[in-house]
């Protein structure tokens, strides 16, 4: 189970509409959601259609001990529950911040209910507030839409240094994922704003983003997720994306705890102590040197049919070099080894065989591979190189 706060302080940024649509994205590919909406405006409880004014939500769980499964309002949409807000909401900052755990209050609420569901998605309040507090802390993740405006980098900025504090206060990590919303890419300006948020979040932001279409307003406005009203369309296209992309985030993030957890107990329970192998010298491969654009095929396992490939970058003014593409889900670095031999920096990693698109991040910056004149545009307007790596053989970008 995972929970994922949406949260952004500034309004306009497309944060109940993800909310929503991204819960129906799920619940499509047969998840169990539950949204929680703490927006006191209760817009993600409108945009699907229900009226909340007079039915119990977070309001009377935190002032009446109600238990939370008392006031969620199931199906309403194919896969998904959904725990109302109201405006009564906003009353209740100052009745929690008399509580000895006050920012735990959501976390202590969700423990029966937990199991109950593979996504908890909350809706933040558009403020820094005590009940934005209480849904960060129970977060595994927190999504960051963001529109393109001036304001952006300087909301995400802000926000970021708020989910820091609340994991390092309560030693937790919480990862970041930004998502461009309400993207037009036939406008400079939108061009530019994601160049920016590009070079200032490498990490952090998604594959994915959200283009910018009317169909998403007129769905919210007839009470619909975007998949329902407009199955077809762009909009129902990119959140069915972004749903693809955090499934393999979450599980990613979630495999890699329990490998953690599971290696930690055997340690424990064994009392072992743990001799690490002996490190292969990649410097004694057999394979030559390579120019950036070729990827040599150094061994091919039939077991899980991944190649091991190798990128050289000779003349890189810079040791601070990273590689994100298709084959590691764009995450800089990502799985991928990386050595310096003979003032080149290089990168080895194994992927199936297939063609791939990728780009370099050099001393924070993306950019196109310099070496590899084979080269695609990408949604942002922007060059990707590519790379094709085949079995046993020295691969060739195409």
């Amino acid at each position: 189970m995972t929970v994922i706060a949406i949260a952004n302080q500034k309004g306009g940024c497309g944060k109940t509409t993800t909310a929503i649509n991204l819960a129906a994205s799920l619940g499509e590919m047969q998840h169990r959601i539950l949204l929680i909406d703490m927006d006191p405006q209760g817009h993600a409880s409108l945009g699907l259609g229900r009226c909340c004014e007079d039915v119990a939500g977070l309001y009377e769980v935190f002032t009446q001990d109600l238990e939370l499964g008392e006031v969620i309002l199931h199906n309403v949409a194919e896969g998904v529950d959904l725990v109302p807000a109201t405006i009564s909401l906003a009353a209740v900052e100052h009745l929690l911040a008399d509580l000895a755990k006050r920012e735990r209050q959501l976390d202590i609420h969700l423990d029966p209910i937990r199991n109950n569901y593979d996504y908890i998605i909350i809706d933040c309040p558009p403020a820094l507030s005590l009940l934005a507090f209480n849904a960060l802390r129970c977060a595994d993740m927190v999504l960051v839409p963001i529109e393109m405006s001036l304001y952006s980098l300087d909301g995400i900025e802000r926000l970021q240094e708020t989910v820091e504090l609340v994991a390092d206060k309560y030693q937790l990590d919480i990862p970041l994922a930004i998502l461009p919303t309400m993207v037009d890419y036939r406008t400079r300006f939108t061009r530019n704003v994601l160049r920016e948020i590009q070079e200032h979040f490498a990490e952090e932001i998604l594959k994915v983003c959200i283009h910018y279409t009317v169909r998403l307003k007129e769905a919210a406005w007839h009470g619909k997720p975007i998949t329902v009203y407009a199955p077809k369309t762009l909009g129902a296209a990119d959140y069915q994306r972004l749903a693809d992309e955090i499934v393999h985030r979450t599980a990613t993030v979630q495999f890699t705890r329990d490998l953690a957890l599971l290696e930690e107990h055997i340690t424990r329970e064994l009392q072992v102590q743990v001799i690490p192998e002996e490190e292969e010298t990649l410097s004694t491969a057999q394979a030559r040197p390579v120019p950036a654009r070729e990827a040599r095929s150094e061994a091919y396992n039939p077991d899980d049919e991944l190649t091991t490939v190798t990128l050289r970058f000779s003349d890189i003014p810079t040791n601070d070099l990273k590689i994100a593409g298709d084959f590691n889900n764009w995450i800089p670095d990502h799985n991928v080894e990386t050595r310096i031999d003979q003032e080149a920096i290089v990168k080895t990693m194994k992927v199936k065989p297939g063609t791939y698109q990728y780009r370099l991040i050099i001393d924070g910056k993306w950019q196109e591979d310099p070496n590899n004149p084979n080269r695609i545009s990408n949604l942002f307007g922007e060059i990707n190189s590519l790379l094709k790596v085949t079995e046993n053989e020295v691969p060739a970008t195409v």
